[in-house]
């Protein structure tokens, strides 16, 4: 299982198109033709998915799990751990992703500042499932058509994303989006090696792993070696090769599968960690514990 941190690994891949893009607010267009599974996502800028065809099945990490079907929207917080399938109708799978940044939530919710604000719930929910109208479904319609080239300025992503959040209001007579939406705050702290431990093998950098843990990149630095007495570069190393090595002496794995088990994609460079560690090279290791 793979783990995305958007919006930024989405800027780089084939299938997703910005629309209109500027710091942490943008609006990306999003295309598969077949279906994906098992597809993990950290959020680190809230983010409204609008589902144009086929549907997606989310599950949270707290083991909540929605189906958003076709002209439906899902609120995803700053914060929030999802694994996703994407199901394809027609061979196709089309989603709009809005992310807004911070100050821009902030301004939009200054607007219900007073007596008559909208609480936010109890426990502000990680995500928040409600239908597309026929206003926000001719919004959806104009963003590919009108401004489908990222040329736009900063004014007038912020005058889009603002529109939308708009039009959700209106639609959501409960004032319950509004809410929500005041209480998206800053990313839950997480215990510091969580998702290390979980994610170790996959190719995040070291602010992803920041990220993951509700922390900027230096506070994230400073608590991890407080607490494990290494940078989390060293760590990761140490926690790679220790890995590979359980599975050479124990598993039967050639040096080849050890090394991409654990993330490694240039073998030589494994072996060359891996003898750092250990004194030894790999397959001199399974030769002595007997593995053919």
């Amino acid at each position: 299982m793979t783990l995305e941190v958007v919006p930024s690994a989405l800027y780089s891949l084939s299938n997703v198109k910005a629309i209109l893009a500027d710091g942490n607010s943008s609006i990306l267009h999003k295309t598969l033709t077949a279906d994906l599974e098992n597809k993990a996502i950290y959020v680190t800028t809230p983010l409204i998915v609008c589902i144009r065809q086929g549907k997606q099945l989310i599950r949270d990490s707290d083991g909540s799990a929605h189906c958003v079907d076709e002209h439906h929207l899902i609120f995803l917080n700053k914060g929030v751990y999802t694994v996703s399938d994407y199901v394809t109708v027609g061979g196709a799978f089309e989603a709009l992703l809005l992310f807004f940044d911070d100050a821009l939530i902030a301004r939009y919710c200054a607007r219900f500042a007073g007596d008559d604000a909208p609480a936010p719930p109890p426990s502000a929910p990680g995500t928040y499932l409600l239908k597309a109208d026929a206003q926000i479904q001719h919004y959806m319609d104009s963003l590919n058509h009108v401004y489908g080239d990222a040329q736009g300025s900063h004014a007038l992503l912020e005058l889009k994303l603002l529109e939308l959040l708009h039009l959700i209001a209106l639609q959501d007579k409960s004032s319950r989006f509004v809410g929500v939406l005041a209480g998206a705050g800053g990313a839950r702290r997480r215990p510091i090696g969580d998702f290390m431990e979980q994610y170790y093998s996959h190719k995040l950098k070291i602010d992803d792993y920041a990220a993951l843990s509700g922390r900027s990149a230096s506070s994230f630095q400073r608590d991890f070696k407080r607490n494990y007495g290494t940078t989390p570069m060293r760590w990761l190393q140490e926690r790679k090769v220790a890995i590979a090595h359980q599975l050479l002496v124990s598993k039967n794995y050639s040096v080849t599968d050890a090394a991409a088990e654990v993330g490694y994609e240039n073998t030589s460079r494994f072996i060359k960690a891996y003898k750092l560690r250990y004194g030894i090279t790999p397959g001199q290791a399974r030769a002595q514990a007997g593995q053919p």
